[in-house]
């Protein structure tokens, strides 16, 4: 049923309960899977400018493909770059083009928007593919980490 999944994952502790969600389904259906981080960077007056360095982003993606080769899967990684705002069309596209049959997310990522439930990149992955969408969400009595000045809510992404 699910023979090619994709676990998109941006470094947050939301997104780290995607890839066992994602390892599960892919060793259940015997398929393979894809893991995809897009590296974000904005856009000053006369440069763009990465959000995270592409050493970090780089060791992001290979940790989780060894997690899932050592899994027993077949797994491979795809890192891409856009500009913030531009996530959630890069993974449906990134699907789309790998004939995934299934996307595993977090519930939140890592943008400093406050106050929502999902996080706005998973809401809009959502809206853009039309294959089944995992949300990983935090196990029940746990809690990611907030960011620096949420006042007490989670970040959302």
């Amino acid at each position: 049923m699910f023979k090619k999944v994709l676990v998109a994952i941006d470094g947050s502790d939301y997104s780290r309960n995607a890839l066992p969600a994602a390892i599960a389904v892919s060793q259940k259906f015997g398929g393979e899977l894809l893991v995809l981080h897009v590296s974000e960077h904005d856009r000053g007056r006369a440069v763009a400018f990465p959000t995270e360095s592409p050493a970090d982003a780089t060791r992001l993606v290979a940790d989780a493909v060894k997690k899932a080769r050592d899994a027993g899967l077949s797994a491979k990684g795809e890192l891409l770059d856009r500009a913030a705002g531009h996530v959630a069309p890069a993974i449906a596209a990134t699907a789309a083009a790998s004939s995934i049959d299934l996307i595993v997310m977090g519930s939140r990522g890592l943008s400093d928007a406050q106050g929502f439930l999902l996080g706005s990149v998973t809401h809009r992955v959502m809206q853009l593919v039309d294959i089944p969408v995992l949300i990983a969400r935090t196990p029940r009595g746990t809690r990611a980490p907030v960011a620096a000045g949420a006042a007490g809510s989670a970040a959302a992404e």
